[in-house]
C-alpha cells in the first residue's frame, strides 16, 4: 500500500493486474466444479470416470441393446386381414342393417357350424327347393349370380337356400422328383463307357512303341537320367500292385445317401387340407338338401356356380347310388318320382383343382335334367366348354342343355338374363307337383 501511495503513477497498472488474477481464479473454480459433476449436477464417481476403454465399450453396447428392446416393444405388429371372415361378416351386417335377420339359419355339418340364407316360396304353388352354391371367393348373397336367383325364384314357387361354403385351401407347389428317378433319368447306367479319340490317342499301340526310335537320354540337374527315373517308378508301382488289389472301374456316380428332405414328396399337411376341404363341401351340401327335405321340399335343384360344380356333381352321383340301396323294392311310379326329384344347373362351371375326377369326365355319369349356362364373363376356356357339350352328346344325354348368355346384370327381376333363363328352364324341365298329405281318420 505504501508502494501504491509512493508511486501513484503505477496505480492503474496494479489495479488491472489484480482484476486479471481474480478472474483467472474464478474460471478455474468453475472448471473444477464442472469436472466433478455429471449432466444433472450430481458428482461422478472417480471409478466410473477412470474406467478402461473396454469397459466403456461394454456399457455402451448394453445401453444400445436396451434401446433396441424398447424399440421392438414399441413397434406395432403387422396384422394380416382375414378376407374370408370379413366377407361373410359384411354379409351378416348387411342383413342386420336391412332387418333381414330372419333369413339366416344355422346349420351344422362335420362338427362345424355354418349359416344359410333361406327364402320360402311366395306364390302359393310350391315347385320345389333350390340349393344355391356360390363360387370360390364369394358369399351366399353375391350380387351378380346368387342374390338375383335366391330373391327371384321364390316368386315362382321355389324355396331357395344359399349356404356358406368353406374356403378353398391354397394351391401347393408340385412335388419334387425323387432322387432315384432323377438319377435314372439323367444318369443312365452304362456297362462299358464308349471309347473316345482322346483315350485312343493317350494309349498308343505296341507296334508304334516298338517302331519308335529311342529318345535321347536327358540328364537333370541332379545327374539322374530319364530311364533311371522310369525304372524306379516302375519298381514302386509293381510293389504297390502286388500288395493291394486293383480297384474296380466305375461305370457311373455312386448313389446318393437317403435324405430326410420333406420337399421330395407332397407334404402330408397339404394332402390332409385338401381331403378335409372335400369332406366339408360334401357334408354341407348334404346338410343343405336334408334341411330342404325337412321343410317338405322333395323336388331338389342344385345350382352350382364356378368351382362348386365338381362338388354338386359328386353329391348327385352319391345320392343316385344310394337310392337303390334304400328302396330296392320301390314301385315303378315311386322310382320315376325319385329320378325326377333331382336336377342340376351349372353357371360358368370351372374345374376345381382339388377334385379327384375332372368335371367333364364326371358329368357324363349323370342322366338327370341339366342346364349349363356360359356367360360372357366366364373364365372357363371355350375349348373346355365345347368338350363338355360334346362328351354329353356322345353319351346320349338328351336332358343336357348348354346355353350361352350375355354378361350378368344386377337387377332382380325378369330383365336379368340369368333369372329369365333359369326360371324358364325350371318350369319346363324340373317343375314339381304338390303332394297331398295323408291324414288318418279319427274314430
Amino acid at each position: 500500500m505504501q508502494a501504491l501511495l509512493i508511486c501513484p503513477r503505477f496505480l492503474p497498472q496494479a489495479l488491472s493486474a489484480l482484476l486479471l488474477l481474480g478472474s483467472s481464479a474464478l474460471y478455474a473454480a468453475d472448471g473444477d466444479a464442472a469436472d466433478a459433476s455429471g449432466d444433472n449436477g450430481n458428482p461422478v464417481p472417480v471409478s466410473a470416470a477412470a474406467l478402461p476403454d473396454e469397459q466403456r465399450a461394454e456399457d455402451s453396447a448394453g445401453d444400445s441393446t436396451e434401446d433396441a428392446g424398447t424399440t421392438d416393444q414399441n413397434q406395432v405388429r403387422r396384422v394380416v386381414p382375414d378376407v374370408t371372415a370379413s366377407r361373410h361378416q359384411g354379409l351378416l351386417q348387411y342383413l342386420q342393417l336391412h332387418d333381414r335377420q330372419y333369413e339366416m339359419v344355422r346349420l351344422v355339418a362335420a362338427e362345424r357350424e355354418f349359416y344359410g340364407l333361406l327364402l320360402t316360396e311366395t306364390r302359393g304353388q310350391p315347385q320345389g327347393g333350390a340349393l344355391i352354391l356360390h363360387d370360390h371367393g364369394q358369399h351366399s348373397h353375391w350380387p351378380e349370380t346368387v342374390a338375383p336367383l335366391r330373391e327371384s325364384l321364390p316368386r315362382y314357387g321355389w324355396t331357395t337356400l344359399s349356404i356358406e361354403l368353406p374356403e378353398q385351401p391354397p394351391a401347393q407347389p408340385p412335388a419334387r422328383t425323387e432322387d432315384e428317378e432323377y438319377r435314372a433319368r439323367f444318369n443312365p447306367p452304362a456297362d462299358t463307357p464308349p471309347a473316345t479319340d482322346e483315350s485312343s490317342a493317350a494309349e498308343p499301340s505296341a507296334d508304334n512303341d516298338a517302331s519308335a526310335p529311342p529318345a535321347a537320354e536327358a540328364t537333370d540337374s541332379n545327374g539322374i537320367t530319364a530311364n533311371e527315373t522310369t525304372d524306379s517308378n516302375g519298381e514302386q508301382d509293381s510293389a504297390l500292385s502286388t500288395a493291394e488289389p486293383a480297384l474296380p472301374r466305375l461305370n457311373g456316380l455312386p448313389p446318393l445317401p437317403a435324405s430326410d428332405d420333406t420337399h421330395t414328396a407332397q407334404p402330408p399337411a397339404a394332402a390332409d387340407a385338401g381331403k378335409e376341404y372335400r369332406e366339408q363341401m360334401l357334408a354341407r351340401i348334404r346338410q343343405g338338401v336334408a334341411y330342404l327335405n325337412q321343410r317338405g321340399q322333395l323336388n331338389i335343384v342344385v345350382i352350382a356356380c364356378g368351382n362348386s360344380a365338381n362338388w354338386a356333381v359328386d353329391f348327385l352321383l352319391a345320392r343316385r347310388e344310394s337310392q337303390p340301396a334304400t328302396a330296392p323294392l320301390a314301385a315303378p311310379d315311386q322310382e320315376s318320382t325319385q329320378q325326377r326329384g333331382l336336377a342340376l344347373i351349372l353357371i360358368d362351371a370351372v374345374d376345381n383343382t382339388h377334385a379327384p375326377v375332372p368335371l367333364n369326365q364326371h358329368l357324363t355319369a349323370l342322366d338327370i335334367p341339366m342346364l349349363d349356362l356360359i356367360s360372357a364373363q366366364s373364365i372357363s376356356p371355350a375349348y373346355a366348354n365345347h368338350q363338355r357339350a360334346g362328351a354329353m352328346r356322345h353319351k346320349q344325354r338328351q336332358q343336357y342343355q348348354q346355353i350361352a348368355i350375355p354378361a350378368f346384370d344386377l337387377t332382380y327381376d325378369d330383365s336379368n338374363p340369368i333369372v329369365r333363363r333359369v326360371r324358364g328352364w325350371l318350369k319346363t324341365n324340373a317343375a314339381g307337383t304338390e303332394l297331398a298329405t295323408k291324414t288318418t281318420a279319427t274314430p
